[in-house]
C-alpha cells in the first residue's frame, strides 16, 4: 500500500483502524461571510442566505447566547465573519473584533471551547478624550479604532485604522498618528507595505474620528472621516488606498475652502454601485455649493472625483440646528437607480442616482417625515409576502416599515410597533432571510434612557420581518442567560451560518468590552451527533495529517491528543470545519495518540476510534 510505504520511509509505525483512505471532506452547511458593515457596498444591512435561524425557531425556548468572548476595551465596530480560514493546522471560521483599544482579535466563531483568540494584536496606546479638550462624552474613553474594518478574502487580508499616540519630547509622547494597517487574515501580522501613516493637507490625525467603516471597491480601500464632539479644526475627508500596495491615490475634502462638513453617517461606511461610484452624505459645516458641500449626498467616481451633488433646500437651517443629514448615510436599493438617506430631523430622502439634481427638495423623488427624530439605522428586504420593505426605528420614535413601489415608499408605515424608544439614539438593525422569506429583523438598542454621553445597558430585539409587530425573542426576556451587558452605540448585530454576533461595551461605563454570540440552544434529551468514522492518518515530509469523514448536521470538531509526554488527553484544536487537522509528526521516541468528536447544535459526541503513531526511539551510538 502506497500509504504504509511512505509511512514507513519516514521511519514512523502507525496503528489505523482497517478502513480505506478517503479524500478529505467539507461540512455541508452554508458558507455566509460579512466582510464589510451591513454586509454589502449597498448597505442593505441583509443576509440572504440564513437557513438555520427562522421565525420558527427564534424564540427563547430554542434560541440564547452560547457563549461570550470578553476584549480589552468598547467596541463601536461591527464584528466580521469569515469562514474556511486556514490556520493552526485546520479550517476553521473566525470573528473579527476590534477595541478602542487599538486591538484587534480573531475569535473562533463557531465553538464555546475556543475561549482564547486565534490571534490578538495592539497598535499602542491610543488618543483618549482627554487628548484635547473635545467638550463632550459622544465617546467617552479611549478612541483608537472606531470605525469598522474590511476584509478581503480572496486575497486574506484585514483593513483597519488606529489612531495612536506617538513621537514626543524626552520621552514624553505628544503627538499623533493615523494608521492603515493591512493584517494577515490566519496571523494578523502587517503584510508588506503595512502600515501606512495617513495624511493630507489639513489632516489633523488627533480632530479627525476614523467613524465610516473602510470600503473596499475598484481595487482601492477607502477609509473616511468625521469629526469628535464637532471640535474644531476638521473637516470631512474621503481617502482612497491601493488595496495591494497601501499607496495613497486619492483624497477629497468636502469643505477645502471652509471647515467641517464630517462623513460621520453613525459608523456606515460609503455605499458604492455597480460601476463602482461612490456614495456618501455629509454633516454640519461649509456650504457653497462648488467645493465646500456640508449637508449634501454625494455622488463620486472611483478615484474620488465630484460627480454629482443633492442638498436639501433648508441646509443653513440643518447646520445652524445641528441637524446633520448624514446620521444614516447613503443606503442603495438593488436593481434600481435609487439612493436612500436621512439624517437627525428623521426627514428621509428618495434620490435617483442618475440626476441628484443639485439644491433644493424639488429635485428629489421624495422626502418626508419617516420619524419623530434622528434617523441612524436603514434596512432593505425584498419578501415574497409583504413585498418590497424598508425598515427604520429612529431616535425617540416607534419601529417602522415603509413599502417600496416603484420608485416612490408609501408614506404611511406598512406596519409599526407599538412602544417608542426612550433617547439617543434610535435602533441598528440588520435582517436575516432565506433569500425571499424567513425574514428576521434584528435591531440592537439600549434598553432605557438615553446613550449619547454615557453607556447604557442594551437589548437585542428580534422580530418576524413580514410582521414586526410579531416579537419573537429579545436578550432581556432570561438576562441570567442571555444579557449582553452595555449597549454598543450605534452597531448593528451580524447575523452568519445560524449565529448572532452583537457587540457590547462589556460591564462598565468605560473600559470594558465583550461579544456575544447567540444561536440555537441544545434540545434537551435531543439526540448528540454520532461519534466520527473514518479516521485516518498519513506522514509526509514530517507534517502528519489527520483525516476523518464529516457529517452533514456537525457543525465544527474538535482533535484530542495523549501521547507518552503528555499522558492526560489535550486539546489540540477546536472549531475544524473540515474533516482535516494536521500538525508535526511526533518526535523520536515519542508515541501519540489522536481523537475526534464532533460538536452539533445539541452537543458533543463521543470520541471517535483512536489511531496511533510511534515514532522509534534512535539507535545508540556505539563506543
Amino acid at each position: 500500500m502506497r500509504f504504509f510505504s511512505n509511512a514507513l520511509t519516514h521511519g514512523l509505525i502507525l496503528v489505523l483502524p482497517s478502513l480505506p483512505f478517503l479524500a478529505m471532506s467539507v461540512l455541508v452547511r452554508a458558507q455566509v461571510d460579512v466582510l464589510t458593515q451591513h454586509n454589502d457596498n449597498f448597505r442593505t444591512g441583509v443576509n440572504l442566505r440564513e437557513t438555520g435561524l427562522t421565525p420558527a425557531n427564534v424564540n427563547q425556548a430554542q434560541f440564547g447566547m452560547l457563549f461570550k468572548r470578553v476584549v480589552d476595551d468598547q467596541v463601536y465596530s461591527q464584528p466580521l465573519v469569515v469562514t474556511g480560514v486556514t490556520v493552526g493546522g485546520g479550517t476553521r471560521d473566525l470573528v473579527y473584533v476590534t477595541t478602542v483599544n487599538n486591538s484587534v482579535y480573531a475569535f473562533d466563531a463557531n465553538d464555546a471551547e475556543a475561549s482564547q483568540p486565534v490571534w490578538h494584536v495592539n497598535f499602542g496606546t491610543p488618543a483618549n478624550l482627554h487628548s484635547t479638550d473635545f467638550g463632550c462624552l459622544d465617546i467617552n474613553g479611549q478612541m483608537g479604532i472606531i470605525g469598522t474594518p474590511l476584509i478581503d478574502k480572496a486575497r486574506g487580508v484585514l483593513y483597519v485604522v488606529a489612531l495612536t499616540r506617538a513621537g514626543g519630547i524626552n520621552g514624553l509622547r505628544t503627538g499623533f498618528m493615523q494608521r492603515l494597517h493591512a493584517l494577515d487574515l490566519a496571523t494578523g501580522a502587517d503584510l508588506p507595505d503595512s502600515p501606512v501613516t495617513i495624511s493630507a493637507p489639513d489632516f489633523n490625525a488627533l480632530m479627525q474620528n476614523q467613524r465610516p467603516a473602510l470600503m473596499l471597491a475598484n481595487g482601492m480601500v477607502y477609509v473616511g472621516y468625521a469629526s469628535h464632539c464637532d471640535k474644531d479644526p476638521y473637516h470631512g475627508f474621503l481617502i482612497a488606498y491601493d488595496a495591494k500596495t497601501l499607496a495613497q491615490v486619492s483624497v477629497f475634502n468636502t469643505s477645502p475652502t471652509g471647515s467641517e462638513a464630517s462623513i460621520w453617517q453613525s459608523g456606515q461606511g460609503p455605499s458604492a454601485d455597480a460601476e463602482g461610484n461612490l456614495y456618501v452624505v455629509t454633516g454640519n459645516g461649509s456650504w457653497d455649493g462648488v467645493s465646500n458641500f456640508s449637508e449634501s449626498f454625494l455622488k463620486l467616481t472611483p478615484r474620488l472625483k465630484l460627480l454629482d451633488w443633492f442638498t436639501p433646500t433648508n441646509h443653513f437651517k440643518l447646520d445652524k440646528e445641528d441637524a446633520d443629514l448624514d446620521s444614516s448615510g447613503a443606503t442603495l436599493i438593488p436593481g434600481t437607480h435609487l439612493v436612500l438617506g436621512g439624517g437627525k430631523e428623521g426627514v428621509l430622502y428618495t434620490l435617483d442616482a442618475r440626476n441628484l439634481g443639485h439644491l433644493g427638495d424639488e429635485h428629489a423623488l421624495q422626502h418626508f417625515q419617516a420619524t419623530a427624530s434622528h434617523l441612524h439605522s436603514l434596512v432593505y428586504w425584498e419578501s415574497a409576502k409583504t413585498g418590497n420593505l424598508l425598515y427604520v426605528w429612529g431616535q425617540r420614535d416607534k419601529a417602522k416599515v415603509y413599502k417600496l413601489e416603484g420608485e416612490k415608499l408609501g408614506q404611511t408605515p406598512l406596519m409599526m410597533r407599538d412602544v417608542p424608544n426612550e433617547g439617543h439614539p434610535g435602533a441598528m438593525l440588520s435582517l436575516s432571510a432565506n433569500g425571499n422569506k424567513d425574514g428576521i429583523l434584528w435591531a440592537a438598542i439600549h434598553a432605557t434612557g438615553d446613550s449619547w454621553h454615557e453607556s447604557r445597558p442594551g437589548v437585542l430585539h428580534a422580530y418576524d420581518g413580514d410582521d414586526i409587530r410579531h416579537e419573537l425573542w429579545n436578550s432581556l426576556q432570561i438576562p441570567t442567560r442571555d444579557d449582553c451587558g452595555e449597549y454598543s452605540k450605534m452597531t448593528p448585530p451580524t447575523i452568519a451560518n445560524g449565529m448572532v454576533y452583537l457587540a457590547s461595551f462589556g460591564s462598565e461605563n468605560v473600559g470594558t468590552g465583550q461579544i456575544c454570540v447567540y444561536g440555537l440552544l441544545p434540545v434537551k434529551d435531543a439526540i448528540k451527533p454520532a461519534a466520527p468514522t473514518g479516521v485516518r492518518v498519513a506522514i509526509l515530509s514530517g507534517i502528519l495529517t489527520l483525516t476523518w469523514d464529516v457529517a452533514a448536521s456537525v457543525r465544527n470538531y474538535r482533535v484530542l491528543r495523549t501521547s507518552t509526554l503528555e499522558p492526560e488527553s489535550n486539546l489540540v484544536s477546536v472549531g475544524l470545519t473540515t474533516g482535516k487537522f494536521t500538525e508535526p509528526t511526533p518526535e523520536r521516541g515519542e508515541s501519540a495518540t489522536y481523537a475526534i468528536v464532533a460538536v452539533g447544535t445539541n452537543g458533543v459526541s463521543e470520541r471517535s476510534d483512536a489511531v496511533k503513531v510511534t515514532s522509534p526511539k534512535p539507535k545508540q551510538m556505539e563506543d
